[in-house]
């Protein structure tokens, strides 16, 4: 296998979107993020996660790869982890 997991935070249901969140009674720490998730860089140069939808959409850096079992984008590891390096000012607008 390639020990590949896909993570799901919220979805729409006939129309209405609904958050989706994995909480397990026997592991608290296993508890997952819900809703729609921003994932922005702070001027210390810090990534967070922005849940249920509080982030700023202008200053989200996540990209959607996966649309109805279809690959939109794709990209290496390598450049994954390049990007991940880059100073705030060098990252490209969201």
């Amino acid at each position: 296998t390639n020990k590949c997991a896909f993570k799901c935070s919220y979805a729409l249901v006939n129309g209405t979107g609904v958050d989706v969140v994995k909480d397990p009674i026997t592991d608290p720490g296993k508890k997952s993020k819900k809703g729609k998730l921003t994932l922005q860089r702070m001027t210390s140069g810090k990534w967070v996660t922005v849940v249920e939808g509080a982030g700023m959409p202008d200053r989200d850096h996540l990209v959607e790869v996966f649309r109805d079992g279809r690959l939109l984008v794709e990209r290496d590891m390598k450049s994954i982890r390049a990007r991940s390096e880059l100073g705030v000012a060098q990252l490209p607008k969201p």
